[in-house]
């Protein structure tokens, strides 16, 4: 952990934006117990879970692509702290949803939100690289910054479980939106610094060829594409609903389910801290090492899955949900990584607007086809996780296939030439 220390107190600016991802994350666990609350009081659907995430997951994957062209073209930090506030003002509203006829502002709110979050993505993923120095620290930057979403998942979902079971959901919507506004503060604190390949002035009129211009990059470079499919490919099933509704309706502890559904997203904070630290530890950060992960993290993924279907007791089902994230985890982490290892500066939040794009859409169709699938047949939640540690295997054997034959695998540090 001492290299994690030092990088944090060796770099003052990433530190900045670190901070401002601790409270912003645990913000956000409080916010998604609160809406599922809302969403079981209300509706108590397993259809209307299913579509309380896929209205999280939709407004990312239809503006990402104008997400990544405002991220390379604008200031990053300005973009950050725009959609930090304008998003502590959405999530109040939420307090205005208290009885059933009101139910609509659930999704109606949780869309405006995610609106503004498909800006911050890109442009925090792409602004890290110039935070810090050199390939060693930008995998030690990736992994804390993962595993800081890790650990406020697990401490923000089991606080947030805690503190809306005691308090109420009101309590919960005030402290995410002061989240957000400790989060502007943070990066407000970051000194600015450009793009280390500016967009030439010339370049900058057209924001529609800027687009034209991200998208012939990685069809140009095949593999990068890849790599930004593998969050979409570890998205088959989606452990939010799964979470809900074992919440709901195997492990009904606390009220309204909110205890077991902390400690469920608890486990998986912790297997999501736990992933990339454990495969670090088995990795020199070569390109070749850091993909095989990936390959042994799909494994990993569809382990999980079986377990928690199978688990008889709710200590299983944690440990089940620990393993599934562990893989997730390191998925997340490492192909962050590669592309920003293998992108240049100017393309990076074009790049990373795509993979979140991707990854919003499968998770979208993840999460509705699971809600069909328990409303509308006899499949209970347990064959559904069997199911899923199936189509869990899938992307394993393409992606080790497409990266045998990389000719750049073998290489400690890969740089694609801009085109």
């Amino acid at each position: 952990m001492q290299r994690y220390v030092t990088l944090i107190r060796l770099r003052p600016q990433f530190r900045y934006l670190w901070l401002a991802a601790v409270v912003s994350f645990a913000g956000d666990w409080f916010n998604t117990i609160a809406s599922v609350i809302l969403v079981n009081r209300y509706l108590d659907s397993n259809t209307a879970v299913g579509l309380l995430f896929v209205a999280r997951a939709l407004p990312p994957f239809f503006l990402g692509p104008i997400a990544g062209v405002i991220a390379d073209r604008f200031n990053r930090k300005t973009v950050l702290i725009a959609t930090d506030l304008l998003r502590a003002g959405i999530v109040l509203s939420f307090l205005f949803i208290d009885r059933p006829e009101r139910a609509w502002l659930i999704y109606a709110l949780t869309i405006a939100q995610f609106v503004i979050s498909a800006f911050f993505e890109p442009a925090r993923a792409a602004i890290l690289p110039s935070l810090v120095e050199g390939h060693d620290e930008l995998l030690i930057a990736n992994t804390l910054s993962g595993i800081t979403w890790s650990a406020m998942l697990a401490l923000g979902a089991a606080l947030g479980g805690v503190v809306t079971g005691l308090f109420g959901v009101a309590t919960a919507i005030i402290i995410d939106a002061i989240s957000f506004l400790l989060s502007a503060f943070f990066i407000w604190r970051i000194q600015s610094l450009p793009h280390s390949e500016p967009i030439e002035e010339s370049e900058a009129g057209n924001g529609l060829q800027d687009l034209i211009e991200g998208f012939r990059y990685v069809s140009q470079h095949p593999r990068t594409g890849l790599i930004a499919s593998v969050k979409a490919f570890t998205q088959i099933g989606s452990p939010d609903i799964m979470i809900a509704i074992y919440a709901a309706q195997i492990f009904p502890y606390g009220k309204d389910g909110a205890l077991a559904l902390g400690l469920l997203y608890a486990a998986a904070g912790l297997g999501a801290i736990l992933g990339p630290l454990l495969a670090n530890a088995l990795t020199d950060g070569s390109t070749r090492l850091l993909q095989n992960a990936i390959g042994i993290s799909f494994a990993v993924v569809a382990a999980g899955w079986l377990l928690f279907g199978w688990a008889p007791t709710l200590p299983l089902a944690l440990f089940a949900m620990l393993l599934r994230h562990m893989g997730g985890s390191t998925n997340w982490t490492y192909s962050n990584v590669l592309l920003q290892m293998r992108v240049p500066d100017r393309f990076l939040g074009r790049v990373f607007a795509l993979d979140f794009a991707l990854f919003t859409l499968a998770m979208s169709l993840s999460v509705w086809l699971s809600g069909i699938l328990l409303d509308q047949t006899n499949l209970d939640p347990r064959h559904l996780s069997f199911l899923l540690a199936l189509g869990s295997l899938l992307p394993l054997l393409p992606w080790m296939w497409l990266n045998q034959s990389d000719p750049q695998r073998h290489a400690t540090t890969v740089e694609d030439t801009a085109v």
